[in-house]
């Protein structure tokens, strides 16, 4: 296990460490630890549930992973902390292209050798099983995001529905769907081909991104049919994201300049809703609009 910063310089340092007692843990606290790293594959929990079993065990005060993501960062992580309480530990190459990422700690006080070596212990175990939530959350990504446009997919859409008619049913907070469809696509793929009606999608996906708010989400649901889901209900806040969608597809050049607009159909999810019956009802909106001359937006 490699300490990339030791902080034990001094004498004193050393002297103490020759003479400090070895820190170990029973065969019964090891099995606890394992376990309780073992439990989770997502990033973010298990450096929490980590953080939290390595403080029943050494003086940390902090734990920050910011080479892989920058909000990794758990307890006390700040410049003005002495050298002798961090240490940098390797966690491997995320990737081919990549240096080590680095795990830095931080501590209350200076650890002694025993307390050191139990460090790189658990260390190890815990770096194993990030390098498998990592692997597990990037084809997790690759299973439910477009890989054209970067949006959420189908199965992407499936997942976050469930999620927030679950959410809906046992807290009733409540969320609207606004399902989008290109007008006149088809014609920029049979006149200019398939690579300019890929253009369109990218832009579009980018206008529809640009436009909605953190809260919400938004999945190519196919072809050049788009979705969002929205974290609000009221009709004045479903009725203002359509718009503004639908303003900025009209406004966009590349788009103007291929005919292309777009309708939009929406509804808010009402107590019983399954996925199915909410999406026929902002289907059937979005139908309505095509029957009655494309290029518009009405709700449910």
């Amino acid at each position: 296990m490699d300490f990339l910063d030791t902080g034990y310089d001094s004498p004193t340092e050393t002297n103490y460490l020759l003479t400090a007692p070895t820190v170990s843990m029973t065969s019964g606290q090891l099995q606890t630890f394992v376990h309780k790293i073992l439990s989770t594959l997502d990033p973010g929990s298990l450096c929490s549930v980590y953080f939290h079993q390595l403080c029943l065990h050494l003086p940390a005060r902090g734990l920050c992973l910011k080479t892989i993501d920058p909000t990794l960062v758990i307890g006390a992580d700040h410049p003005n902390i002495h050298r002798p309480t961090k240490i940098d530990l390797n966690i491997g190459k995320s990737s081919a292209e990549h240096a080590d990422d680095i795990c830095s700690y931080y501590f209350t006080r200076t650890l002694t050798r025993g307390e050191r070596n139990l460090l790189g212990q658990l260390h190890f175990i815990f770096a194993q099983q990030l390098k498998q939530a990592l692997t597990f959350k990037q084809l997790k990504q690759m299973a439910t995001k477009d890989s054209l446009t970067g949006l959420g997919n189908r199965n992407g859409f499936n997942e976050s529905s469930l999620r927030l008619i679950s959410r809906a049913a046992r807290y009733g907070e409540s969320f609207a769907l606004l399902v989008i469809d290109l007008d006149n696509f088809k014609q920029v793929n049979d006149t200019y081909g398939h690579n300019e009606g890929d253009s369109v999608l990218e832009r579009v996906a980018s206008i529809i991104r640009s436009t909605l708010r953190c809260e919400d989400e938004a999945f190519r649901f196919g072809g050049d049919e788009f979705c969002c889901l929205l974290d609000c209900a009221n009709e004045q806040c479903i009725n203002g994201i359509a718009r503004r969608i639908h303003d900025q597809i009209n406004k966009d050049e590349l788009l103007v300049k291929r005919h292309v607009s777009c309708s939009i159909g929406g509804a808010a999810y009402q107590s019983g809703d399954d996925i199915n019956s909410l999406f026929d009802r902002a289907d059937g909106a979005l139908y309505a609009v095509k029957a009655n001359g494309k290029n518009a937006f009405a709700a449910a």
